[in-house]
This record gives C-alpha cells, structure tokens and sequence, in this order.
C-alpha cells in the first residue's frame, strides 16, 4: 500500500517482490524434474507441494496449466543454447559439435512429452527455439571449418541427425551407443 500523501511504498513491497521472483523459480524447477520425471500428468498442486509453495502462488504465476509447460520448455531450451554457445568457444570444433548433439539427444530423451508438445505448439517457445538453431548452425559451421565433420551437412541434414538419434537413444535396443552409431553420420 502506498502512502498518498508521501507517494512512498513501505519498505516489504521489495521483498515481496524477491520472493515472488524465488517462489517463480522454485515453481520452474519443480515443475521441469516432475515433467521430465513423470510427463505432463503431474497435477499443478503436486508441483505446487514439490516446490514448496501453495497452489495459489503457482496459479498467481501461471494462469494454465500450458502456461507452465511452456515455460519449463522454454528454459530448457535455452540451457541447450547456453551449452552449445559455450561448446562453440572449443579448440577443438568437431568433438564439441558430438558432445553438444550427445548432451542434446541424452538430456533430451528425458524430456520426450516436452519435446512432442514443442512439436504441437512450437510458437510458445519460438524465440528460444530459434536461438538454439543458429547456435548449433554455428557449431557445425566451426566443425566444417576445422574439416571435422562432412561438407555436405547441412543444418537440415543436422537436425534429421539429431532426430534420428533421439529415436536410437528411446528405441528398447537403443542407448548410448546407438547415438554414436547415428552420429557418425557426421564423420567425413
């Protein structure tokens, strides 16, 4: 509440505010290892208990349900973009290229409902999306520079890599060798 006459807020409204923000974040990480965990089913009060908040605080910060996923995703996927500009800083352009795409298909699996929801409504995340694209367009242009992977990939060709790995990784016979199975599609 304000003051009229003094035209001041009292001195709790900052620390409202920081803990709004803290109590916003918790609600985030909460929310992202019940998804990756145990899908979208996760009901908005668990996250809320998970998260050590109540109910309210979720839905003063998320008004749906699909508000929060989206969220969720769209700080996931800038984690990947932080990781492959990063990665894209390496001496050695080629190795950080296959690092980054096993950490992508790996961590990724984890998230398989997420990612399918990106997939059904790639405009809530579209930004985050896009920054990830040009990060990994920017790995591989490094490792063609470096001759570290083949001439003829493309970003296209890339993102089919990717894919294709994700579903050897998820396949019943699949795992982790069978990422670098699909990934010596890059080799020359």
């Amino acid at each position: 509440m304000t003051d009229p006459k003094r035209g001041e807020r009292p001195a709790s409204t900052g620390s409202r505010r920081a803990d709004a923000v803290a109590n916003r974040a918790k609600v985030i990480a909460a929310a992202r290892t019940a998804f990756e965990a145990e899908g979208l089913s996760v009901s908005l009060d668990e996250i809320a208990r998970r998260a050590g908040v109540g109910a309210g605080t979720v839905h003063r910060h998320f008004r749906t349900k699909a508000e929060l996923v989206d969220t969720v995703l769209a700080a996931a996927v800038e984690d990947l973009v932080a990781a492959a500009n990063s990665a894209a800083t390496s001496t050695d352009p080629g190795g950080a290229l296959r690092d980054f795409l096993v950490t992508l298909v790996t961590d990724g699996a984890a998230a398989h409902e997420l990612a399918a929801r990106l997939q059904a409504d790639a405009t809530a995340v579209s930004g985050p999306v896009a920054e990830l694209d040009r990060a990994m367009s920017l790995l591989l242009s490094r490792a063609h520079e470096a001759g570290a992977v083949r001439r003829d990939i493309d970003d296209r060709d890339l993102a089919a890599i990717v894919a294709a790995a994700h579903a050897a990784y998820v396949h019943p016979a699949g795992g982790d060798r069978a990422v670098l199975l699909v990934l010596r599609a890059l080799d020359q």
